[in-house]
């Protein structure tokens, strides 16, 4: 029997009724709610939206930031059976116009920080109908409003879910090419967090860093935690982090590697008399001992390094369309160098060197894109478009992007991710991309603008042309960097900081 995200957020608020749910940072107070405040609250939004006219399989967009209203928004459409369509606040404009077009979305609750754009989606998107502020700040687009126009409505009970129908539309952030809605279902989001093998006690706290409308975040953070009664508590920004680790003591993070590469970089930096344990300790706190990573991928020195300060990273493997976690690194087993083995009820096979899955947790496909999922759904397997391998233990590697793959003119295939993870502790190396150019390969970095602001021009450029030479002796002719060009300017990325290929030129 598939379990579904409304059987879990309905036994979770009964079973852990008096456990905090979500606490979050308001000037120099936590703010605090329990899950049997959650669930009232969710009731509320569920039974407002179902008076208002949104009944089942409605389409309300949610336009924000981590926050109590956006995830009881989020519960409250899931347990009246309406579809949910998270959108990145930090799209442009146009993009979230287009997204909410796109969506079918006929009621939309926007971040307050995107207030401006109300006129333009009233003018734009026809089929919206109603818009509320994500605010607890009274007026007449509300959050709060709308929660009390809850409370005046005749109670809508939780209805039941089917577990194959559609339960969220998540646009994928696109590194390349125009964005694609997927659709998870109820029982796809259900099995993922149920079958990702990882236990934390009733109370243990989960900081929440990344963005909300991301499938690795609202799966692990916001319903995985939920399954568990974790109280899971929102960073309200990343330039906060170390401050809130110290205010919050998390016993779980998520992070992608950029994030863990970041703050390696800082650490390392710290007085090497010091003792790793201790840097350790000052930065994550006393209850911390484990970061899941996912997202991208993460070269498996860092692994080594952050067991060092006494912390250490399970890597998974995932995709949008996969609600997301496919395999993970935990409890039941783990290969600090692999991706781990695929969740329970889930099974991997490579064809063609190409990673492909089958199992409850797949989508159901695009959001009126027919075409698109016919090219990554065949015969049950979807596939992912990632190049790599299954060891003899069933532990998942992965080399690279199908579609990021180089071709030399010479016909070598390289996997650019391969050689820029090796330049990852690099400490005057920011960002790197590598290229094919003829039969030679070629590099962009962004040097660290820490590091480099503290050095002459020729310093930094003498300390990459180090890198450079000490990467280069110890690898074949094909895989050598031929040369490279210095850039300003961080390369634009997505709200998941993966960097957008697409937009790069050079050489």
């Amino acid at each position: 029997m598939k379990t579904t995200v409304t059987e879990i957020i309905e036994k979770s608020i009964a079973k852990f009724a008096n456990y905090d749910a979500v606490i979050w940072p308001e000037k120099d107070e936590i703010i605090r709610r329990t899950y049997r405040e959650m669930g009232e609250d969710i009731a509320r939004i569920r039974s407002g939206l179902h008076e208002a006219g949104f009944t089942e399989d409605a389409h309300i967009a949610t336009v924000g930031r981590s926050s109590y209203p956006w995830v009881t928004t989020f519960y409250g459409a899931l347990t009246g059976n309406s579809v949910i369509v998270p959108i990145d606040m930090n799209l442009s404009d146009d993009d979230i116009i287009d997204e909410l077009n796109r969506g079918d979305v006929v009621c939309a609750f926007v971040d307050p920080i995107k207030k401006t754009l109300l006129e333009r989606i009233e003018a734009e998107c026809p089929k919206i109908r109603k818009i509320v502020l994500l605010t607890d700040k009274d007026g007449e687009y509300s959050y709060e409003t709308w929660k009390a126009f809850g409370v005046g409505a005749p109670l809508f009970e939780i209805q039941p879910a089917d577990p194959d129908k559609v339960a969220a539309i998540m646009f994928t952030s696109g590194t390349t090419g125009v964005s694609k809605g997927v659709m998870m279902t109820q029982g796809s989001l259900g099995a993922d967090a149920v079958n990702m093998y990882y236990h934390l006690a009733p109370g243990s706290v989960d900081l929440s860093v990344l963005p909300i409308h991301h499938a690795f975040c609202l799966t692990v953070d916001w319903i995985k935690a939920f399954e568990q009664g974790v109280t899971v508590a929102i960073n309200d920004s990343i330039g906060h982090l170390v401050k809130n680790i110290k205010k919050f003591e998390p016993h779980v993070i998520l992070m992608v590697p950029l994030m863990i590469e970041t703050i390696y970089k800082k650490m390392k930096s710290v007085n090497p008399l010091v003792p790793k344990k201790l840097v350790g300790s000052q930065v994550f706190g006393k209850n911390l001992k484990h970061i899941i990573c996912g997202g991208a991928r993460l070269d498996p020195k860092f692994i080594d390094e952050f067991k060092k300060y006494g912390v250490d990273i399970w890597m998974g493997y995932g995709s949008t369309e996969t609600s997301p976690v496919v395999s993970f690194n935990g409890e039941r087993g783990i290969k600090w160098d692999s991706l781990g083995r695929p969740i329970d009820n889930t099974e991997v096979k490579i064809i063609d060197g190409e990673i492909c899955v089958r199992g409850d947790i797949v989508m159901k496909g695009y959001y009126n894109m027919p075409e698109e999922t016919n090219k990554v759904l065949k015969d049950g397997w979807f596939y992912t478009g990632d190049l790599g391998y299954l060891d003899e233990d069933g532990y998942l590697y992965m080399s690279g992007r199908k579609k990021n793959l180089i071709i030399l003119a010479n016909g070598e295939n390289i996997s650019p991710e391969e050689i820029e993870g090796a330049f990852s502790t690099v400490p005057i190396i920011g960002e790197i991309v590598v290229v094919g150019q003829g039969t030679n390969l070629r590099a962009l970095i962004y040097p660290d603008p820490e590091k480099a602001g503290k050095m002459k021009a020729e310093q930094v450029q003498k300390e990459i042309d180090k890198a450079i030479r000490d990467y280069n002796k110890k690898q074949p002719s094909y895989r050598r960097l031929a040369g490279y060009e210095l850039r300003d300017e961080p390369f634009p990325k997505t709200s998941t900081r993966k960097i957008k290929r697409d937009l790069i030129t050079m050489f």
